[in-house]
């Protein structure tokens, strides 16, 4: 009996083709038969696996072509989704057309809170609901939508962790001497990355000569043209990118090997050089202002890797997961999103402040690290993967 997913292939590097891996390679370990529809996937992305189907969704034209064949390939008797509140309306639509008329567990993460009607009527229309943090399950409750689980993603802590010798990995990426203010996160409207640009001029006179650099891992032309911001700044030789070859959803390998050659021969400095993992090393401190969003999974890795974070206080599900592990910063205005959701913008004023007080206090630092590591220790993914074995047992008993 098959368990189809869908969601962002396992394959990718995105926050949900982290968890949807996780949840598939917990399903295959129960001896489960999986099948993933790869929303963002192509082919040539799932030609070497082989534990369980992959199927790419991205064959030319629209993904939902191929969504009828892929029910008639694998007949699957329970369908997780696992994406936002908002895309799950657009694909509840499309399963249904396509001729899927079995059970939907859904794994839903909310990009901030409250959402309209609309969309929890979208969850509550699901035979299983699963959520990613605490705060979205009182939520969901509140509105009378039953949990079945409280399973928030979690971190490898073998794989992010501290380097033993900080000062080498420095030397071995052309940063020795320099202080580093990362951003790992997507071009998009809702990760407000020139909100970080516009801090860095204050931020590197506020700092006294010392030198600095800021790296933001993420494709310098998307949502924003990121290079055009900072030549208007006036700070284009003071901002990293990975290279304008970089692609978002297949990143960078995690804690071993290196980046592509178009990386390494695009990037100024051997940053393109190093992994994942020693990218947030090289790190003195990592910012993350997103207007909303779930549990991003940069929060873990940041915490994981104990480099001190500067993060969005939406006095919600984000706020949860940071905890007091990170300085949380408060929107100097408050709007809606497109769910109805409340979307959080932090000033560049209150960035450059924040980014200042840790630098040059070593207090600070490390009283951030050592909240940031008891944090971390409880993320990890041994709750979603129950989860998911326990939904699969539920419904294919059932």
């Amino acid at each position: 009996m098959t368990v189809a997913i869908l969601a962002d292939a396992p394959t990718l590097t995105t926050g949900f083709g982290v968890t949807t891996r996780r949840i598939a390679d917990a399903l295959h370990g129960a001896d489960q038969e999986v099948a993933c529809f790869g929303l963002k996937a192509k082919p040539g992305d799932c030609a070497d696996h082989r534990r369980y189907l992959i199927w790419a969704a991205e064959r030319g034209g629209h993904w939902t072509d191929s969504l009828a064949d892929f029910f008639s390939a694998t007949h699957p008797r329970l369908l997780l989704l696992n994406m936002d509140a908002y895309n799950a309306v657009e694909c509840l639509d499309a399963i249904r057309s396509a001729g899927y008329r079995g059970p939907i567990a859904s794994y839903v993460v909310f990009d901030g809170l409250p959402v309209g009607r609309h969309y929890l009527d979208a969850q509550r229309s699901c035979d299983g609901v699963l959520a990613s943090s605490q705060t979205a399950a009182a939520y969901l409750r509140s509105n009378g939508i039953d949990v079945l689980a409280v399973a928030p993603p979690g971190v490898d802590r073998n794989e992010f962790a501290p380097v033993p010798d900080p000062a080498a990995l420095r030397e071995r990426a052309d940063l020795a001497g320099t202080a580093i203010i990362g951003v790992f996160g997507t071009n998009t409207e809702r990760k407000q990355i020139p909100r970080v640009l516009r801090a860095l001029p204050d931020i590197m006179s506020r700092l006294s000569g010392l030198p600095v650099l800021l790296y933001l891992h993420c494709r310098p032309a998307g949502y924003w043209r990121l290079c055009d911001i900072a030549q208007e700044l006036g700070i284009s030789e003071y901002v990293l990118f990975p290279s304008f070859a970089f692609d978002e959803a297949r990143g960078v390998h995690t804690a071993s090997g290196t980046s592509s050659a178009a990386d390494r021969a695009a990037s100024e400095h051997s940053m393109g050089a190093v992994s994942y993992v020693d990218r947030i090393n090289c790190c003195d401190v990592i910012v993350n202002v997103p207007h909303s969003g779930d549990i991003e999974q940069v929060i873990l890795e940041a915490q994981a890797c104990n480099v001190p974070l500067i993060h969005t206080d939406d006095q919600g599900i984000m706020s949860e997961a940071v905890s007091s592990g990170g300085m949380l910063l408060s929107g100097c205005d408050i709007g809606t999103g497109r769910c109805g959701e409340r979307i959080h913008h932090v000033a560049p004023s209150a960035i450059t402040d924040a980014v200042v007080s840790i630098l040059l206090d070593d207090q600070l630092q490390s009283t951030l690290r050592k909240a940031g590591q008891d944090n971390v220790a409880q993320y990890t993914w041994a709750p979603l993967q129950n989860a998911a074995r326990e939904i699969a047992d539920r419904f294919l008993k059932r």
